[in-house]
């Protein structure tokens, strides 16, 4: 199992853990990653 460090999310292999690591970290959009994490409002 592997994980993201900052946010939970379970994968059978690295390679598909990676690749979603790759995905989250190509957003620009802090939103969309406000809404993966669950927060309404952000201090980040």
């Amino acid at each position: 199992m592997y994980l993201i460090d900052w946010y939970h999310e379970k994968f059978d292999d690295k390679k598909a853990a990676m690749n979603r690591e790759k995905q989250i970290k190509s957003w620009k959009s802090k939103k969309l990653i406000e809404k993966l994490i669950g927060l309404e409002h952000s201090d980040l």
